[in-house]
């Protein structure tokens, strides 16, 4: 038996767009380089599933990621947010967020994102040594990364992620600590850190394969997470994710939603939905999803119901991502029972190996943990 509460009616709604002026070695996002034309199709077929979502929920957080959606020429920009801004009702939006590669942005589409109300920009720099970027697969520089931060403040956004990749083969941790530095003198509201990982299918992972490449040794990439959260939490940055430092004030509302495993509507080709403990996800063929919004056939390629074991399960896997944990209070509240009531034996285990702490009912993460937090977490799989 589910137990549903209002909190999984979806308040978020994620918008994708998977269009890329190059795909990036290590990316296994649904993203493709294609023409303008097939674009223009994809954006109509996006608009018209946005209408059937009006009037339905009251969404409070919005993100447009992909992809790269400032890869949109500033015509195709301006109907995707003309769009949004139809389906859904403006003044219950709280936090709007929009993907940006640094090498796309101009000032028209800056001032398009702030004219359309969209107030929080993620900017994916990823590095700021050149060497890397090229390495990546990236389509800027550094310098194109800085110039970009500064077109979105001089345009008044005062609300700006930047994301950064760490554990490149043959980076070192001086060339870590000088992307560090390179952050914080930006001044950005939000970083968002991760590990270089190397996904199936992957340009990447064909060339460690192939052993044109190595992993940088896992020693050395424990060393620059490490070294990233000592660096940013004293530089005013709250560690509140395991991937995550925002500055007071300024965390990431809509990734909260998924964090906390509640409810949520995605739209576009490959996107997921999470309403009432119903999980399901779009076609993700781009020509094929077009084709089914234009016959007006379902879209929906997937769905699961999850019965309430699996639900919380995932809601502590999910919550021990934040560095605050989850609180036994809420986790009553939403499922009729404590978490040692389903998860004692887990529990009892990595409490003794000092993975995972439980004081004052909240369970979360010791330091210990955080560093093999994937190995924790599978635990309450």
């Amino acid at each position: 038996m589910r137990v549903f509460r209002k909190d999984m009616l979806p308040n978020a709604l994620y918008v994708h767009i998977p269009f890329c002026a190059r795909k990036c070695i290590y990316c296994d996002f649904n993203s493709i380089v294609s023409e303008s034309k097939t674009i223009d199709r994809y954006l109509q077929a996006l608009e018209k599933e946005l209408n059937s979502l009006r009037g339905q929920y009251v969404v409070k957080t919005v993100y447009i990621g992909g992809g790269t959606p400032t890869v949109l020429t500033e015509i195709q920009l301006e109907k995707l947010l003309c769009s949004v801004i139809r389906s859904i009702p403006t003044p219950e939006i709280i936090e709007y967020t929009v993907e940006a590669n640094p090498g796309t942005l101009t000032v028209n589409k800056v001032g398009l994102l702030k004219e359309y109300l969209v107030n929080r920009v993620s900017l994916g720099v990823q590095s700021f040594q050149d060497r890397e970027l090229k390495f990546l697969g990236r389509i800027h520089s550094s310098n194109d990364a800085r110039n970009a931060f500064t077109l979105l403040r001089i345009a008044g956004f005062e609300n700006i992620n930047v994301d950064l990749i760490f554990g490149c083969p043959e980076q070192t941790l001086d060339d870590w600590n000088k992307d560090l530095k390179a952050v914080v003198e930006l001044n950005p509201e939000h970083i968002s850190t991760y590990a270089l990982t190397y996904e199936e299918g992957t340009s990447i992972t064909k060339d460690l394969n192939n052993e044109f490449i190595h992993k940088l040794d896992e020693c050395v990439e424990l060393e620059m997470y490490k070294t990233a959260i000592n660096y940013l939490t004293h530089n005013s940055y709250n560690h509140y994710e395991i991937s995550n430092f925002a500055k007071a004030g300024y965390e990431c509302l809509h990734n909260h939603v998924y964090w906390r495993n509640t409810g949520y509507v995605g739209v576009g080709a490959g996107a997921y939905s999470f309403i009432n403990g119903v999980r399901t996800s779009n076609e993700k063929n781009v020509f094929e999803y077009i084709d089914r919004i234009n016959k007006n056939n379902n879209v929906k390629s997937f769905s699961e119901c999850l019965c309430q074991d699996q639900f919380a399960s995932e809601t502590v896997i999910m919550s021990l991502r934040l560095r605050q944990g989850i609180s036994n209070v809420d986790f009553y509240k939403r499922f009729g029972r404590k978490i040692e009531d389903q998860f004692g034996y887990q529990m009892e285990r990595l409490i003794e190996a000092g993975l995972i702490s439980y004081e004052d009912e909240k369970l979360k993460l010791t330091e210990k943990g955080l560093y093999i937090a994937d190995t924790v977490l599978a635990e309450f799989v």
